[in-house]
């Protein structure tokens, strides 16, 4: 089955003529490195590091530093959750990730980055033309910090707390786009994006010279919910849950919408899954109603979220494995895979 399972994944769209490696700190396991410092550290540019989960209270460090350009890809997150996703349920559990300079196209998916004791569970992306795609930041004080002169960053169908650009210095064309975010999305006067198709909770501030479209805000608390009075921006076809205040927003923005109108689970889950519960309901005023007749939120558009934060390779979800064979019929084993864009 192991054998079978690391011939499905090298059949991914990634680069084939580059090589695949196997993590995982289970002692059981005959993966080719235990630490992702290992696998990083033996890796060339543009090599592709699978991490499998490996135990609940497991994770790969602290502070883990990326240096080179490399393809990370773990399981996805939430797997307990959602319908026919993987045998193995368990995330791959990350702390602090900084993708540095070095690390320019890097793609990180499919991995549970976590507040720990001797870690802040922060990803801190100082790389240009990077994609951050299906991760998961478990804690209210886990961000996704866009550092300083880069460009060209994707963050994508990610379920996280916050997205900012800390450092005030430049970041050109950003998209952040279908993520869940538990707090606020911000971006300075010296940086540039789209924003678009996000379920955010207390709004997108702080931002310039950006499109903000198709979004939906839940907190009605918000005195703005939008960055309504900075320059540049494109302000149209989001929900918010309280007013529209005045400002230069677009005339297909609606206010005062009723959330548990919207959602299939709010306010509370109503036995959907964490992330589940964000899809649309039937007849939900968030259907149809962003740019050229696209649903609003995280579910919405060309990239729309994906359950589980499940990566774009091919997963088994289903494997019977008898405890025994014979020479005649040697050993049955039924594995049931799917793909997963």
């Amino acid at each position: 089955m192991k054998m079978l399972l690391t011939f499905l994944l090298s059949l991914c769209w990634f680069n084939i003529h580059a090589a695949s490696w196997r993590v995982n700190n289970n002692p059981a396991v005959n993966a080719h490195f235990s630490t992702f410092q290992a696998a990083h550290d033996a890796a060339e540019p543009g090599d592709t590091i699978y991490v499998e989960g490996t135990g609940l209270e497991s994770h790969y460090g602290y502070n883990i530093v990326i240096t080179k350009k490399l393809i990370v890809i773990g399981p996805g997150y939430f797997l307990a959750e959602n319908d026919s996703t993987h045998v193995n349920k368990v995330p791959a559990r990350f702390r602090d990730l900084t993708l540095e300079a070095g690390a320019a196209g890097s793609e990180i998916y499919g991995l549970h980055i976590e507040y720990g004791t001797a870690g802040n569970g922060k990803l801190n992306i100082k790389a240009s033309d990077v994609i951050i795609s299906r991760n998961y930041f478990a804690r209210n004080n886990d961000p996704i910090i866009i550092g300083a002169n880069i460009q060209n960053i994707t963050i994508t169908q990610n379920y996280a707390y916050r997205i900012t650009d800390a450092y005030e210095t430049s970041v050109n064309n950003i998209l952040i786009a279908n993520n869940y975010i538990t707090d606020i999305i911000t971006l300075n006067n010296r940086s540039n994006g789209v924003i678009v198709n996000n379920v955010t909770f207390n709004g997108i501030h702080n931002v310039y010279n950006s499109q903000i479209k198709n979004n939906i805000v839940l907190n009605a608390g918000q005195g703005s919910p939008f960055s309504q009075a900075n320059p540049g921006n494109y302000i149209n076809y989001n929900l918010v849950a309280g007013n529209l205040p005045a400002g230069n927003y677009g005339p297909d923005n609606q206010g005062n919408i009723d959330m548990s109108e919207v959602f299939l689970g709010y306010p509370a889950s109503g036995g959907y899954s964490t992330d589940g519960r964000w899809q649309l309901k039937s007849g939900s005023p968030a259907i149809a109603a962003g740019e050229d007749g696209i649903d609003c939120g995280m579910f919405g558009g060309t990239l729309p979220y994906v359950l589980s934060g499940m990566p774009p390779v091919p997963r088994i979800y289903e494997a019977i494995v008898p405890t025994a064979g014979s020479s005649s019929s040697g050993l049955p084993v039924i594995i049931k895979a799917k793909s997963q864009n």
